[in-house]
C-alpha cells in the first residue's frame, strides 16, 4: 500500500514539474484581436463626398450673378460691334479720298479698336450679398478665405453649368466608392437609396439648368450623411451633420418666401443644437456653447424680420460657430 501511495506521489509531482517547465517557455499572450463589434474607421472619401457637395453649391450659388453679368457682358460687345462698324465706315471713306497706302490703314484700324474699347469697356460688377444665396454661409463652412470680389465671366452659361455637371460626375464615382462599405457596415436600405435617389434628381436639375432645384438636391444628399456613417467611427457628435443641413434648408425656404418650412427647419436645427449644447456643457466648454446658443437665437429673430439678407448673415454666423464646435470636440 506504502509503495502504491509512493508511485501516484511521485508522478504528481513530476507533472506538476513538467507544467511549470511549460509555462515558463511559453511565448507572453497576444493582444486579444478586435472584435467583429468594433466599428471600422469612417472612409476618407465621406470627407470627400460632403467637400464636393459643399463645391457644387458654391458654384450653383453664383449662377445668377453670372446670368446678369453675361448679359451686360453681350450688351457691351453688342455696343462695341456697332460702334466698330461706323467708324469702320468713316474710314473707308477717308481712306477712298486719301488714297493712302494699306499699312496707314491698318494703323488707323488698330487706333480706333483701341479708342472702341476704352468707349465701351466691359468690367465685372463686384458680387454683393444680394448676388448669392448660400455663399457667406459655405464660406463659414469651409473657413474659405475671401478672394477678390469679381469673377471671370464666360461668354456664355453653359461654360458654368457644364464645370457644375463635371463636379456631379465625379460625385457620382464618389458615390460608388463608398456605397459597398456602407451596406457592408450593416446600416438600413433607407438612406442608400435615397442617397442614390437624390444623387439622380441632382444630376438632372443641374442638366436641365435648374437653379434652385439644384441648390435643395445638394443639400438634401448632406442629410443622409450621418445615417450612412452610422456605424463607423466619427471624429465628431453626429448632430453638427443634421445642423448644417437645416440651417442651409432654412435660408433655402426664406429664398422662396416659404417662411412655414423656414421655421419648421429651424426648429430641427434647434432640436440638434440642444443635443450638442448638453455635449458641450458636459466638457466644460460652456463659453462655446453660450456662443452658438446665442447666435441661433439671433437667427431666430431675424426669421421674424423676414429680411433675407439679415437671415444670410445670422446664418453664417451660427454655421462659423458650428465649426468652432466640430473643431474643437474632434480634439477631444
Amino acid at each position: 500500500m506504502k509503495k502504491i501511495k509512493f508511485i501516484l506521489i511521485y508522478f504528481l509531482m513530476a507533472f506538476i514539474i513538467i507544467m511549470s517547465v511549460s509555462s515558463c517557455t511559453q511565448q507572453a499572450p497576444k493582444k486579444p484581436a478586435p472584435t467583429s463589434d468594433e466599428p471600422k474607421e469612417m472612409p476618407k472619401v465621406v470627407e470627400e463626398i460632403e467637400s464636393e457637395i459643399i463645391s457644387i453649391m458654391s458654384e450653383v450659388d453664383m449662377i445668377p450673378y453670372y446670368e446678369k453679368q453675361i448679359q451686360e457682358k453681350l450688351k457691351k460687345n453688342k455696343e462695341k460691334k456697332e460702334l466698330s462698324i461706323k467708324m469702320g465706315m468713316t474710314s473707308q471713306s477717308d481712306s477712298s479720298q486719301s488714297q493712302e497706302g494699306n499699312g496707314q490703314q491698318e494703323g488707323t484700324e488698330k487706333k480706333e479698336a483701341g479708342e472702341i474699347d476704352k468707349l465701351v469697356e466691359f468690367e465685372p460688377k463686384p458680387i454683393t450679398i444680394n448676388d448669392i444665396l448660400l455663399s457667406e454661409i459655405l464660406e463659414s463652412e469651409t473657413q474659405k478665405i475671401k478672394g477678390s470680389n469679381t469673377q471671370e465671366i464666360p461668354n456664355h452659361i453653359d461654360f458654368i453649368w457644364d464645370k457644375i455637371n463635371k463636379k456631379i460626375r465625379e460625385l457620382h464615382k464618389k458615390w460608388n466608392s463608398l456605397e459597398s462599405d456602407v451596406i457592408k457596415s450593416g446600416v438600413s436600405q433607407e438612406p442608400v437609396m435615397g442617397f442614390e435617389k437624390t444623387l439622380n434628381n441632382l444630376t438632372i436639375s443641374a442638366n436641365n439648368y435648374n437653379f434652385l432645384d439644384t441648390l435643395v438636391y445638394s443639400n438634401k444628399l448632406t442629410s443622409y450623411i450621418p445615417d450612412l456613417v452610422e456605424n463607423f467611427k466619427k471624429k465628431f457628435p453626429t448632430p453638427i451633420y443634421y445642423m448644417k443641413y437645416y440651417l442651409r434648408q432654412t435660408v433655402l425656404a426664406c429664398k422662396i418666401k416659404d417662411y412655414n418650412s423656414a421655421s419648421s427647419n429651424y426648429s430641427k436645427l434647434n432640436i440638434y443644437k440642444d443635443a450638442l449644447v448638453s455635449q458641450l456643457v458636459d466638457k466644460k466648454l460652456t463659453e462655446l456653447a453660450n456662443k452658438l446658443n446665442t447666435s441661433i437665437k439671433d437667427l431666430e429673430d431675424s426669421l421674424l424680420l423676414k429680411d433675407l439678407n439679415v437671415i444670410k448673415i445670422k446664418a453664417s454666423v451660427v454655421m462659423s460657430n458650428i465649426q468652432l464646435v466640430k473643431e474643437e470636440l474632434s480634439k477631444q
